[in-house]
């Protein structure tokens, strides 16, 4: 059912792809830092901004350089600002990208519904622990920074589409990207009970008495019954690696074995001992 679910959200992003790239085919597409982007026509491109107009209007606005992540022209041609290339130098002033790897913040669906960004990040952060435990020769950038780095560049989950995986190395520094679903849906509900019964006997004289077998004997029983509700998941996960030439090396998905809704953690390990980047 899950791997059915994954299909129609692999699905429906290669349709929403198709679609901005034949939107782009149209017009020009302005993706500003903020991770908004302006469809339409760039008039002008000027030392401190641009001119432009949206897809069906006239009216002629103004947009600052500064606030410009990239430009993807109705031709294909890309024209970075606040260039990618300087972020990348920031960010690997001690060398190249030679086995540095970064992880994105993983997409993350709970019941067919886009989860919480905090959740978003704590995935990242313990896909993060996970590698880096066995990191030997990779140095893994810290979440911190390519978070940052991506906030600067306006990549975000929702527009990263538009970025290539190589563009989106160069941007973080590294050589090697891991990018990453966990999809959690809840299945229905375990009910457990359990029955325990306690009792006694007296006799004539209202003695407790065990094993009486010849006074008259009056017994009691009392009884508790405990029960419990336990939620049950389903848990898919899907692992991608990238290199800075945009290859995908790695791209497996699993489905975990486990019904609770933080399944995830052991099937996270399950695929990373199975990825190149993790050594043993």
């Amino acid at each position: 059912m899950t791997t059915l679910y994954l299909k129609r959200i692999f699905t429906v992003l290669s349709f929403l792809l198709l679609g901005t790239l034949s939107t782009s085919a149209q017009n020009d597409i302005v993706l500003k830092t903020n991770g908004v982007e302006m469809v339409g026509k760039v008039i002008a491109v000027d030392t401190d901004d641009i001119k432009f107009t949206y897809k069906d209007e006239t009216v002629e606005y103004t947009v600052p350089n500064p606030e410009i992540s990239k430009i993807t022209f109705s031709s294909g041609r890309i024209q970075f600002f606040n260039n990618p290339t300087e972020t990348k130098n920031q960010a690997t002033s001690a060398g190249d990208h030679y086995n540095k790897v970064a992880i994105l913040p993983f997409v993350y669906i709970k019941d067919q519904e886009t989860g919480s960004s905090g959740m978003t990040e704590k995935i990242q952060r313990e896909t993060y622990n996970i590698f880096k435990s066995k990191a030997i020769s990779l140095q893994y950038q810290d979440i911190n920074t390519t978070n940052n780095l991506l906030a600067k560049a306006g990549v975000t989950n929702d527009n990263t589409s538009h970025f290539t995986m190589g563009e989106i190395c160069n941007i973080l520094g590294v050589e090697y990207l891991i990018q990453g679903i966990v999809s959690v849906e809840k299945t229905g509900s375990s009910n457990y009970s359990s029955t325990s019964v306690s009792g006694k006997s007296k006799d004539k004289a209202g003695k407790d008495k065990i094993g009486n077998l010849w006074g008259v004997v009056k017994s009691s029983a009392s009884s508790s019954t405990y029960g419990s509700t336990t939620d049950n998941f389903e848990t898919s996960i899907n692992i991608n690696i990238y290199n800075d030439h945009g290859e995908n090396l790695f791209s497996q998905d699993h489905n975990s074995f486990w019904q609770t809704e933080d399944a995830y953690k052991v099937t996270l390990n399950y695929l990373a001992k199975k990825s190149p980047l993790y050594k043993k």
